[in-house]
């Protein structure tokens, strides 16, 4: 009696175990279930035969129905559309750009595909691409302006004088002769900056003197000078050469005088010398300086203490700089004024002579 109570109660105990396990099976089976159900991603699972055998909404959604019991090869042939420029995506026939990530299922023999919707992510890439191309271009504008902005008032200085009636002659002539050439230094920069913009700008250039360098500073910023009432002059001047593109580095030094006179200065200093193997040209003024910390800032693209600055001036002149392999220093003092240096490779040397040659 006691053993067949025994053998009962072995029987409801393994039964119990059994149901145990079947229910915590059917909850894990659900529990399965309701992760494929949310899954963000296509889940299409394969049986051995290449047949679907489970596939969740978005799989739906992505690849159309029917898909339980169709085979994967159907599914290709109906659903995916490959372009050229597909690379490591795949393109669907309704539009959808898709990554797919296949995982064999072991003993079963089946397979496990995950597909991953990108084309969100590929527009955005491509808004973002387009921003991209918006921002240099605004940059390459801005770079423009900034290059541009002293022979086009210079031009114009030589252009109002061309109006007075009575002004003679032999003045009209040069005035003329002065405007033409404004206007072609206009038209170079215009080019160069095409060029930089291209990516084809000659970083080596052509060898030229120092002394033509800064006569063609002098040439275009004298005017605008003079008529705010400040002196540009030139102090030590060395007899030596570079290589550079004459028309890109005038125009950044121009960039340099400029930025004097908005600084208050009414003296500037042009002046070279050679230490070494460099040349170092110095743009000097009595305007009102900067402290250490706008010193350690000014260099920095779009950052300007101006009203109506770009914050492009000493960043562009800084790029020109280094592309012709040179270095930019800068040295204010509060109050008192700025030297700021261009140091360039030097390629010739001749005897150093000390030109004093005023506005």
């Amino acid at each position: 009696m006691a053993t067949q109570s025994l053998a009962k109660l072995e029987t409801i105990s393994h039964r119990g175990h059994q149901w145990i396990q079947m229910s915590e099976a059917a909850n894990m089976s659900d529990r399965m279930e309701h992760i494929l159900q949310a899954m963000p991603s296509g889940i299409v699972i394969l049986n051995e035969d290449g047949l679907v055998s489970e596939a969740n909404p978005v799989a739906e959604s992505l690849l159309g129905l029917p898909l339980v019991g169709q085979r994967w090869l159907t599914i290709i042939n109906r659903s995916f559309a490959p372009q050229k420029d597909d690379g490591h995506e795949v393109s669907l026939r309704n539009g959808r750009r898709v990554k797919l990530q296949i995982t064999p299922l072991g003993q079963d023999n089946g397979q496990l595909i995950v597909i991953t919707d990108l084309t969100e992510t590929r527009l955005l890439q491509q808004n973002l691409a387009h921003l991209q191309r918006l921002s240099a271009l605004g940059r390459m504008v801005a770079n423009l302006a900034h290059q541009i902005r002293t022979p086009l008032s210079a031009a114009l200085l030589y252009a109002a004088n061309l109006g007075n009636p009575r002004l003679k002659a032999d003045s009209r002539g040069k005035f003329q002769e002065k405007l033409i050439d404004r206007l072609g230094e206009l038209e170079r920069q215009v080019n160069d900056m095409l060029l930089i913009a291209k990516g084809k700008q000659d970083q080596q250039g052509e060898e030229v003197a120092i002394t033509d360098l800064l006569q063609l500073v002098f040439a275009n910023c004298e005017p605008i000078c003079s008529k705010q009432r400040a002196n540009l002059q030139f102090g030590d001047e060395v007899d030596a050469a570079i290589l550079a593109n004459i028309h890109g580095l005038s125009s950044a030094i121009n960039n340099l005088v400029l930025n004097s006179l908005d600084a208050g200065a009414n003296e500037i200093l042009l002046s070279s010398r050679v230490d070494e193997q460099k040349v170092l040209i110095t743009v000097s003024d009595n305007g009102k300086g900067m402290d250490a910390e706008l010193q350690q800032k000014v260099l920095e693209p779009f950052f300007t203490t101006k009203a109506h600055g770009t914050g492009l001036g000493l960043a562009v002149v800084h790029s020109v700089v280094k592309s012709h392999g040179g270095e930019l220093s800068i040295h204010c003092v509060p109050n008192q004024g700025c030297a700021i240096t261009l140091s360039l490779p030097l390629i010739s040397h001749a005897k150093p002579a000390s030109v004093g040659v005023n506005s």
